[in-house]
């Protein structure tokens, strides 16, 4: 049975005129859509206008105080907007997160204190005075971290039949975020996925993204990715995700990714100091890395990256059975003929052709003209690798 949680917050504003309603309702509807999203929704937070309130014009939502001042022109009127912040949850024993809520709160304070929003002030949650957040330093502690929940649907696995040949692999990821789960992430497995490029790896990544929603997954490109962008992504997140993926991990520059021997670790934290702020961060991520070169990533940071990840799951490129039923696959999507196949993988063959990316184009590009012959001896003429048999190979058979 779903239980329901309220939390009262009180806007105020003083102001040297009445305040036309119009104005008031777009200023605190305002905090309303610029503090709700989705990840918190999904959670069971959600903030809203409280109507509920006594007092005269608090059917709105907001009320002026001091109404029989008006004729007196130095007279200064006190508003007040009334918010409340909802947690519903579906279970009878569950209770907000002391940690979300918190968030929530730092989060209505700074945006109803924008000019554009009236520049109103965040006075009292559930009736005492909200002390604001210290605004020359940034300094997050873990009494202050909320992070986006993890599930794992029962039908997990149905989500990788596109894929072939890698269940262990897929199976493997379920069981080390599994044992994070079951450790309220004490324990996190991070699992590094290690092969040539076109066995599957990030097509994982990705399927996994999809499986447990966007908020609860940060995707980090290693390429692109700098130490003070991702310190600032994860220090200015009000909640976090818990699953962090970064993709072909030892491109990266090793500076760049300094701060994650610390992030994935014991530690699970980020600490920088500026001239400006000290930033210090509980992440207690799990994180889920791709490698196209084995020893490029065994040699980033003296080896110390690499020895975090625990878990490292090799892949091979696909047998000839495998690159069958990945080609059927791909050209029953086009309607196309089942004939083009064969062609396809013999001249895959006799190549030595295996990277999955690659023997697709040629089939989609092919397609009937690989049943005759025709489009391999193109490929013969157009091609760095010639066939062994010196071009009187039958294609067809």
């Amino acid at each position: 049975m779903a239980t329901e949680e309220v939390h009262t917050l009180v806007l105020t504003k003083l102001a040297e005129r009445r305040l036309r309603p119009n104005v008031i309702e777009k200023n605190f509807t305002g905090v309303l859509h610029g503090v709700n999203n989705r990840s918190l929704m999904v959670q069971g937070y959600e903030l809203l206008s409280d109507t509920d309130t006594e007092g005269d014009w608090a059917h709105h939502g907001w009320r002026q105080l001091n109404a029989d001042e008006d004729d007196n022109p130095n007279a200064v009127y006190r508003f007040e907007v009334y918010l409340k912040l909802v947690f519903t949850s579906r279970t009878d024993d569950k209770i907000a997160d002391k940690n979300v809520l918190a968030s929530i709160y730092r989060n209505v304070y700074t945006k109803c204190g924008q000019p554009v929003l009236g520049s109103w002030t965040l006075s009292s949650v559930d009736g005492e005075e909200y002390v604001p957040p210290d605004e020359n330093a940034i300094a997050l502690s873990k009494d202050f971290i909320g992070y986006t929940e993890v599930n794992i649907p029962d039908n997990y696995e149905d989500h990788f039949q596109h894929l072939f040949g890698l269940d262990s692999a897929f199976r493997r990821i379920r069981r080390a975020m599994e044992a994070g789960l079951i450790s309220d992430w004490a324990n996190r497995p991070h699992c590094a996925l290690i092969g040539p490029p076109g066995c599957g790896k990030s097509d994982i990544c990705q399927t996994i993204k999809k499986i447990l929603g966007e908020e609860a997954v940060l995707e980090f490109d290693a390429t692109a990715t700098t130490a003070a962008g991702a310190i600032k992504e994860l220090a200015e997140r009000e909640i976090l995700p818990r699953v962090l993926i970064v993709e072909e991990i030892e491109k990266a520059d090793e500076k760049a990714l300094t701060f994650l021997l610390a992030v994935l670790d014991l530690r699970s934290e980020i600490r920088k100091t500026t001239a400006r702020a000290t930033i210090q961060r509980d992440t207690k991520l799990f994180c889920i890395a791709t490698v196209n070169n084995k020893e490029l990533f065994k040699r980033l940071n003296a080896g110390a990256l690499a020895s975090r990840f625990s878990n490292k799951i090799f892949f091979k490129r696909p047998s000839r059975d495998q690159l069958e039923m990945i080609l059927q696959r791909e050209v029953s999507k086009v309607e196309g003929d089942f004939a083009w196949i064969d062609p396809t993988l013999n001249y895959c063959d006799s190549v030595d052709m295996t990277d999955p990316r690659e023997v697709i184009s040629i089939c989609m590009c092919g397609r009937d003209l690989l049943v005759t012959g025709e489009y391999q001896k193109m490929l013969e003429e157009t091609s760095e690798i010639l066939p062994e048999s010196g071009g009187d190979f039958d294609w067809t058979m």
